[in-house]
């Protein structure tokens, strides 16, 4: 049994050998020379075709890339994959949108809540900054009045700096969230925009 084993196995091995020496590779080299082997062909300047004992093609295996190709390859991938990205971001925001809003009126409403919000942010920072003001005219004036063509106690001194750093804060506060009001405004008119290229059927003249 081992012996004839050993028979069946070693014929299933030329078999295999044979089978593959069938195939021919041809392709032409960079001089445009036609190469022709029962190999794969490494220095092939463009596709490489491995024909079968009749002579039918029965692959095409590309040439390897250069190093520049590589390169661009690579380049066109990864836009390829950003433009594929940005895609399914797009239709995530208009599912996103379409099941916030039944109606313009919602995103105006939204529009409305928001801007609220900013709005009353403002107003707290100015009622704020009034009484800040109030204070730093009253140590103003008890410097004039106190400490006049004397140098300032540095408590006192810390007081003016401290009020004036109060005073700065509330000021980029309230720029900040005007700021705010604009990207708020600018957020509801885009999603305004699209919630009506989404559900309007037909484009208005």
């Amino acid at each position: 049994m081992r012996i004839v084993w050993f028979v069946g196995a070693s014929m299933m091995v030329v078999a295999s050998s044979a089978g593959a020496q069938n195939s021919i590779y041809t392709c032409r080299d960079q001089y445009g020379k036609t190469l022709t082997s029962d190999q794969p062909i490494a220095n092939c300047a463009g596709v490489m075709r491995e024909l079968g004992p009749s002579g039918i093609v029965k692959r095409e295996i590309a040439a390897p890339l250069t190093a520049d190709q590589q390169r661009q390859k690579d380049a066109d991938d990864r836009a390829k994959r950003a433009a594929d990205e940005a895609a399914r971001e797009k239709r995530r925001r208009d599912t996103a949108l379409l099941a916030a809003y039944q109606n313009s009126d919602q995103i105006e409403a939204a529009r409305k809540r928001a801007l609220a919000d900013a709005d009353a942010s403002i107003k707290l920072s100015q009622e704020r900054m009034i009484d800040l003001v109030k204070e730093k005219k009253s140590l103003q004036q008890e410097a004039q009045q106190t400490y006049a063509g004397k140098p300032l106690p540095p408590l006192f001194q810390r007081k003016i700096e401290d009020n004036q750093a109060l005073i700065d804060d509330e000021d980029s506060a309230i720029k900040a969230r005007e700021a705010d009001i604009g990207r708020i405004n600018q957020r509801y008119d885009d999603e305004l925009k699209r919630f009506h290229e989404l559900t309007d059927p037909l484009p208005k003249k």
